[in-house]
């Protein structure tokens, strides 16, 4: 492989990593504000740029795994990893035929659809995964989709090991690119923090975004400092109402008990 053509697949390689790091952003913000639709989207958003960096680095096709092998080895990525995989290599392909077989193949049976939780609590707790079309599963961090299952965790670790290697080879080819890149990285999380948006997917790499992705379990406790937060200025600006109140209510309440009393007094 020439390096035209290396510097071409290197530069489509790393911009599939980057939009997984988006596709994750939505993901996290998505869980921490308990938007189910949110979830399913960017879970299936996280499968679109996965299966084009397994497709191009793991192809299906014979005429096609030349160009593969070349650019694992330029990677030095081993044959075993966990974007070797078939199902989402091929996950785009006749969408609409495997949406035609999955109906056929589930018919008669009770199904699930566009669900965000504990798969356990749908009827008896075991529901096959053939028959779940489109889900996520709080407890095991799988995304299904047609009937099949994806680790998302695994997918973002190797995302992660794949980005890592991209962007060494990216910055030996585009090492001006890949200076101006870093800047304005920097430039772009340094005005998120001061929007209040500070999430642990405000990375600078794909490999930074694996711990976001682990951070739908760690963000409990981002949710509950907030909530600490508002009860201490409303105790505060609460005390300062009810002692002046009760202060001005006293006087008035005094005056009209001594005018009645004088009234009786001068007939």
């Amino acid at each position: 492989m020439d390096t035209n053509t290396l510097a071409i697949y290197i530069h489509e390689l790393r911009n599939q990593c980057l939009h997984t790091e988006a596709s994750f952003n939505l993901f996290n913000q998505a869980m921490n504000s308990q938007a189910g639709p949110g979830v399913l989207f960017a879970s299936q958003m996280i499968l679109v740029p996965a299966s084009q960096l397994a497709a191009l680095l793991w192809p299906t096709r014979a005429r096609s795994r030349g160009r593969g092998e070349a650019l694992r080895k330029v990677l030095q990525l081993q044959e075993k990893h966990a974007l070797n995989d078939r199902r989402l290599a091929e996950l785009w392909e006749r969408t609409d035929q495997k949406t035609e077989e999955w109906v056929g193949a589930t018919r008669g049976q009770q199904v699930v659809f566009d669900f965000v939780g504990d798969l356990k609590t749908l009827g008896d707790g075991n529901t096959p995964e053939n028959c779940i079309y489109r889900a996520y599963s709080t407890d095991t961090r799988v995304f299904y989709y047609q009937g099949v299952g994806y680790n998302l965790q695994a997918i973002a670790d190797a995302i992660s090991d794949v980005a890592g290697r991209v962007n060494g080879v990216y910055r030996q080819l585009f090492p001006d690119l890949a200076k101006a890149d870093d800047e304005a990285r920097a430039k772009a999380q340094a005005a998120q923090q001061q929007a209040a948006s500070a999430t642990p997917a405000q990375s600078s790499n794909v490999e930074a975004e694996t711990q976001a992705f682990q951070a739908p379990a760690a963000k409990a406790p981002t949710a509950k400092k907030p909530a600490a937060k508002k009860p201490a200025p409303k105790k505060a600006a609460a005390k300062k109402p009810v002692a002046k109140k009760p202060a001005a209510k006293k006087p008035t309440a005094k005056k009209p008990a001594p005018k009645k009393s004088a009234k009786p007094k001068a007939k």
